[in-house]
């Protein structure tokens, strides 16, 4: 697997006041080099998000469709950015904790050296982006979708993926581990992955289903 490149950012100071802008919605937010604390405070409704060699606690967006996302060189504490939705974003370099992004999307895009950790993904979408040095790690994907999805060097562990959607997707020198393949759709496109034994075994029927493979039962 590739190695995967963390973000870099310059040393900031600890986490202190928002820094947000005021105002209920706001045609853009851009933050470089910051270092913001917004726990508490209401969601901020934004029409486009560029951050970049910062790093964010506590803040919540509105959902919404956004014109445009970009990410660089960040890290995300316990943020809400659940029901987000772009078409043609990007992500370098970005690191995600404790973070709530239920039903966030992110299609068509470019996503690369991205890490996401004890967070919840369920309904998100990938759909027809390219995915590569990716890490989810004790991540709740349920119901998220692949579909059409580019996958290089993306790793699954400790995953809930029942429901998720990989119908279509090309995958390369990608990893299971601590993660079945219970409930997932589109089984017969992860061809190239690979899995710890005992995840394969407990795979076992989902992958008989996917091939229309019957389990004979002896009389």
């Amino acid at each position: 697997m590739s190695r995967f490149e963390p973000p870099k950012r310059p040393d900031l100071e600890a986490p202190a006041a928002a820094k947000l802008p005021a105002g209920d919605a706001i045609a853009e937010l851009a933050l470089s080099d910051a270092l913001v604390s917004a726990a508490g405070r209401e969601p901020l409704a934004v029409g486009r998000l560029r951050v970049e060699e910062s790093e964010l606690h506590g803040v919540a967006l509105a959902p919404g469709e956004l014109s445009g996302l970009a990410l660089r060189d960040v890290i995300l504490h316990g943020c809400d950015l659940s029901n987000l939705h772009c078409h043609k974003g990007s992500m370098r370099r970005v690191e995600i904790h404790g973070s709530r992004l239920l039903g966030f999307a992110l299609t068509e895009a470019t996503i690369q050296d991205l890490s996401v950790l004890d967070s919840s993904m369920a309904y998100a979408s990938f759909a027809y982006s390219q995915l590569q040095r990716v890490v989810f790690e004790r991540v709740i994907l349920r119901d998220s979708s692949f579909m059409e999805t580019s996958l290089r060097s993306v790793s699954f562990v400790d995953c809930e993926l029942a429901g998720a959607d990989f119908r279509g997707a090309k995958l390369e020198a990608c990893t299971m581990r601590g993660t079945t393949l219970d409930g997932v759709i589109g089984v017969e496109s992860l061809g190239g992955l690979t899995m710890a034994w005992p995840d394969l075994v407990a795979s076992a029927a989902a992958m008989a289903s996917a091939l229309g493979i019957a389990a004979q039962v002896d009389e």
